[in-house]
């Protein structure tokens, strides 16, 4: 079975409003946290879940179109 690829993220910590904010620079998704270890935990669980959500949405995609698919070769 194929083994995911290691990816590094590439983010930014700053303070905001008594909170740390990691921000992920490659895609649009924030977190935030109490102390700066805590915010960068939270971003990659964040960005762990969208792409869980994506693929998942991916794959549903695509079995719709191969159920579309089928019934018009009928």
């Amino acid at each position: 079975m194929n083994q995911p690829a290691p990816y590094r993220i590439k983010y930014e910590v700053y303070p905001e409003d008594g909170m740390f904010v990691a921000r992920c620079l490659d895609i649009d998704i924030t977190s935030d946290g109490a102390t700066d270890a805590e915010a960068v935990a939270n971003l990659r669980e964040a960005i762990q879940l969208y792409f869980e959500r994506n693929a998942e949405a991916m794959t549903a995609q695509a079995a719709e179109e191969s159920t579309d698919q089928e019934v018009s070769d009928d």
